[in-house]
């Protein structure tokens, strides 16, 4: 789940950063937080994986973060999008901006899912009585509304000694606050609870948290994402930042991610399948790497990272100075150069367990070995050739196994092809649309780099990519390697999402996969990144979550083994059939969640109802089917057809959108 924090022209920049830095620092890896833009709110699908919109401090009105009236600041349509998260249950955070709560004067014309929802409005407050508002929620069964009003220009405001209204009676000084909140006029019964008050005047709040409609609201006029330059009282401020996260709902772990204390880039190892010769030494040729016999390390400058590649006979010493590095190395992931390699190029040869304490290697390559016979997958390949994920490259920290093969040109056009990069955690994972990718102990976390010359597979065959290798992650968490039977709950949503169906009934993200592509010499490179969570434990679902109790856990090397033997047997295939999805149409269709489904397609005047049919069979687009609306029948219509580059899909909330 994702923790978004607005990033409009009119969030403080200064209070943007320290939002971030401050969830961030308190979240992970329970939930991803990153920035949303006016224009994302406002166009694409957030609202069903976000477990809490943030509001940084509002600029004084007027003022935006360049210094001018223009720029992409909340917009209406936003405001409508955010009015329908609240309504169905969706939880807003607002920090270091004043309100007044009170009650509601003013009648006002509602979506059913608000009126549902017992909510009235939350837009842009524009009346002649309350200009100086920005944005105001109403309840229509308790009648309570709460505005937010933006102070004077300031990104700082003046500091306040502050008493919280908590059974400890905890108080805190030196929190800047940019005014209070005026709870006057609120109505009685509205069962607005006050968080905090200034020492000095019991009657001026400046914390408050309500529920709107089913939704749920917390209010703090102190810049609560301010870091404090005295530690005891900063504890105490993302404590009181952290109990508010916890009362509104989210899961905040008890302590800080490992991979967010201090945690830097590990040694990566490069090894082959036991049973498969020359892997490693055909790898090291083709990058040009001598001989690897003395103690001196290859350096391999490339266009993203500087690699420096070592002989098996260095390992300890690599690890141990890597230790040492990261006790003394700054937070700018820049500096993070060079990245260490140990290439072990000799048949059978892997390294000591205890270097990989999270990852298995000699296991996932016994898993691999059962899962390619199971599959069928070849035993033998022509010279300097090998199957999927025979070719492992193991970190247990690193950048981004996403960026570290689409980003090194070198890597990307020379490394012999397929090579596996996997991590047990990421520091900056990359998802879909730019997002970050959540790298949380418990996510399997993989890229795969492939070429094909475009004869084999022509170019507008390769969006079929993405999803094969859906379909292969599917199919694989049947296996008895991974989930068994249970497995039949994980299924597809279109394009490149993985879920699964819980036993309630309920939907919920376990994975993604993002494709990166680059052309050139008549051929194309692919990485196919995957995530999936595979052993967290809640809040973050994940596999081992459909088993019960009494079952045994799918492991992180099996399931990756499946994963790779699944995929092998349906690349093939498609590049048999030079990128034809036909053979695999109709498991795809059973796999996925759309088959039949209704959705509202908005990109056309007036919105309308589609139905989706299937996906085309020549581009991969989204097939539909337009539904009778009383005036129209759906006998002869033409299909609808959706590609995902132009349009916005909230396939889970019935909705697509043009993207703005």
């Amino acid at each position: 789940m994702n923790v978004l924090v607005y990033s409009g022209s009119d969030a403080s920049p200064a209070s943007h950063t320290n939002t971030l830095a401050s969830l961030r620092s308190l979240l992970i890896p329970n939930y991803a937080v990153q920035p949303v833009t006016s224009q994302a709110l406002s166009g694409h699908p957030w609202s069903a994986t976000c477990a809490l919109l943030v509001l940084p401090s509002f600029l004084s009105p007027g003022t935006t973060s360049s210094g001018s009236s223009t720029g992409s600041a909340l917009s209406p349509a936003a405001v409508n999008e955010i009015q329908k998260y609240v309504a169905s249950g969706g939880r807003v955070l607002s920090l270091g901006t004043p309100a007044r709560v009170q009650s509601r004067k003013t009648n006002n014309s509602l979506s059913l899912s608000a009126q549902m929802a017992g909510m009235s409005i939350l837009g842009l407050d524009r009346s002649k009585s309350q200009p100086e508002s920005k944005l105001t929620l109403e309840d229509t069964e308790s009648r309570l509304s709460l505005s937010l009003t933006p102070a004077a220009p300031s990104d700082s405001g003046e500091a306040a000694d502050v008493q919280l209204t908590a059974a400890d009676n905890t108080h805190i000084d030196g929190i800047p606050c940019t005014g209070v909140i005026d709870t006057s006029d609120a109505p009685d019964g509205a069962g607005v609870k006050i968080l905090a008050r200034l020492r000095t005047d019991a009657d001026s709040p400046v914390g408050v948290q309500a529920r709107i409609g089913r939704g749920n609201a917390a209010i703090w006029s102190l810049h609560l994402e301010s870091p404090l330059s005295v530690a005891d009282k900063d504890r105490t401020r993302l404590n009181i930042l952290r109990q508010t996260l916890s009362d509104l709902g989210l899961a905040v772990p008890s302590q800080p991610s490992e991979a967010q204390t201090h945690a830097r880039p590990t040694p990566q190892i490069l090894t082959g399948a036991p049973w498969r010769a020359g892997v490693v030494s055909s790898i090291l040729q083709a990058l040009e790497v001598p001989s690897l016999e003395t103690s001196e390390p290859y350096q391999l400058k490339d266009s993203n990272d500087t690699f420096l590649v070592h002989p098996p006979s260095s390992v300890a010493r690599v690890f141990t100075e890597a230790r040492d590095f990261v006790a003394k190395s700054s937070e700018d992931p820049s500096t993070w150069n060079a990245k260490h390699i140990v290439a072990y190029t000799a048949k059978g040869s892997l390294p000591p367990r205890e270097l990989t304490p999270k990852f298995d290697i000699a296991a996932y390559y016994e898993a691999l070995a059962t899962a390619r016979k199971d599959r069928g997958c070849p035993e033998s390949y022509p010279q300097n050739e090998w199957g999927v994920g025979e070719a492992l490259l193991y970190g247990e920290i690193v950048t981004s196994t996403q960026t570290m093969l689409d980003k090194n040109m070198r890597l990307l056009s020379s490394l012999p092809t397929p090579v596996l990069s996997l991590a047990s955690a990421q520091l900056t994972g990359r998802g879909r649309g730019g997002n970050i990718w959540l790298s949380p102990p418990g996510c399997l976390q993989f890229s795969l780099l492939l070429r094909v010359p475009l004869s084999a597979l022509p170019a507008s065959k390769i969006v079929f990519v993405q999803y094969i290798f859906a379909l292969a992650v599917a199919e694989a968490c049947r296996s008895e390697q991974a989930l068994g039977a249970e497995g039949e709950r994980v299924r597809i949503k279109w394009p490149n999402d993985l879920y699964a169906i819980t036993r309630d009934g309920e939907k919920k993200k376990i994975g993604g996969i993002l494709v990166n592509t680059s052309f050139g010499a008549g051929q194309v490179e692919l990485v196919v990144g995957c995530g999936l969570n595979v052993l967290n434990p809640p809040p973050i679902p994940s596999l081992t979550q459909l088993l019960p109790e009494d079952c045994t856990p799918p492991t992180m090397e099996r399931t990756l083994a499946a994963i790779m033997a699944r995929f092998e047997r349906m690349w093939a295939e498609f590049l048999r059939e030079r990128g034809s999805f036909g053979p695999f149409m109709d498991l795809y269709l059973d796999r996925w969640l759309h088959s039949d489904q209704l959705v509202t397609l908005t990109t056309v005047t007036p919105p309308r109802k589609v139905r989706i049919v299937g996906i085309t069979p020549d581009h991969g687009l989204l097939r539909t089917l337009p539904e009778p609306d009383g005036t129209t029948s759906s006998y002869g219509a033409d299909f609808i057809d959706l590609q995902p580059d132009g349009n916005s899909f909230d396939l889970m909330a019935g909705l697509i959108k043009t993207k703005t």
